[in-house]
C-alpha cells in the first residue's frame, strides 16, 4: 500500500518560509538538497511523518500562481480557537474561526484557515471526529 511522505509547494523567499513554517506549524528542516540553481527542503515536526518539501527556485522574483486546482494543506491542533489566538498574537492574520455542523446541529468540525508567505492555504483543524 502507498504511504504519503510529503507534499511539495515552490517558495520565493526560502527563509521567510522555514521561518513561517517553524512558527506557525513547528515544522523544521529534517532534510536538505542544494543544487546550482534550485534547494528542496523538507519540513517535519515530531507530530507525523509526513514532510512539507519547499522547492526554491533560485534568482525567481515572480510570484508563483495556484491556479483553480491546489486547495489547501491541513493540520490538526487541540484546541483551534487557542491556536488562532496564539498566531494572531505573533502577529499572523489567520482567518477566523469557523464551525461545520450535520443537519441535527451536531459539531462536525472546528477550524480556521491561514495563509504562508505564499499564499497558500493551510486548514487548522480541531482534533474532534474524523480529524484526528
Amino acid at each position: 500500500m502507498a504511504k504519503l511522505i510529503h507534499t511539495m509547494i515552490r517558495v520565493r523567499d526560502l527563509e521567510r518560509s522555514l521561518k513561517f513554517y517553524e512558527t506557525v506549524l513547528g515544522m523544521t528542516p529534517s532534510h536538505r538538497l542544494d543544487f546550482d540553481d534550485f534547494s528542496l527542503v523538507y519540513l517535519r515536526n515530531g507530530e507525523a511523518d509526513a514532510e512539507i518539501e519547499l522547492t526554491w527556485n533560485k534568482g525567481r522574483d515572480a510570484p508563483y500562481t495556484h491556479g483553480d486546482g491546489y486547495g489547501h494543506v491541513a493540520v490538526v491542533v487541540s484546541d483551534a480557537r487557542a491556536e488562532r489566538e496564539r498566531l494572531t498574537g505573533l502577529g499572523f492574520e489567520p482567518k477566523d474561526v469557523r464551525e461545520f455542523k450535520d443537519d441535527a446541529g451536531a459539531l462536525l468540525a472546528r477550524y480556521f484557515f491561514i495563509e504562508d508567505p505564499d499564499g497558500y492555504k493551510i486548514e487548522v483543524l480541531e482534533q474532534h471526529g474524523h480529524y484526528r
